[in-house]
């Protein structure tokens, strides 16, 4: 199912991640298996510290609705990594629809 993501044009490789510990339980597409762990331990630290900044601001605004955050991304000048629960993306700037990426890796974190 999570290789199926590679259909969306421009998805270059996509990784699902051991939340306790960062390491891949599978990667698929145009990586090595060094760079599938890389992928799948700086994916586990994005989402820690995206969590942790959602959980300072609902604490600094005083306004519901910022936790538990829901995916990150980080925007290159060539290549976009993004991510959603314990999957992780990285497409091709230019080719790929972010919102589509997104959505896709959503629909895959809900079934697994």
């Amino acid at each position: 199912m999570l290789n199926e993501l590679l259909d969306i044009k421009g998805v270059l490789a996509v990784a699902h991640f051991r939340e306790e510990t960062g390491d891949p339980w599978q990667v698929h597409g145009e990586l090595s298996e060094t760079d599938g762990r890389r992928l799948s331990r700086l994916a586990l630290d994005f989402k820690r510290m995206t969590q942790g900044y959602a959980d300072q601001l609902a604490l600094f605004v005083g306004q519901p609705g910022w936790t538990p955050a829901n995916g990150w991304i980080v925007h290159g000048d060539q290549r976009t990594v993004c991510g959603m629960s314990s999957m992780v993306a990285v497409i091709q700037n230019g080719e790929a629809n972010l919102t589509e990426v997104m959505k896709a890796l959503a629909d895959e974190s809900f079934y697994t």
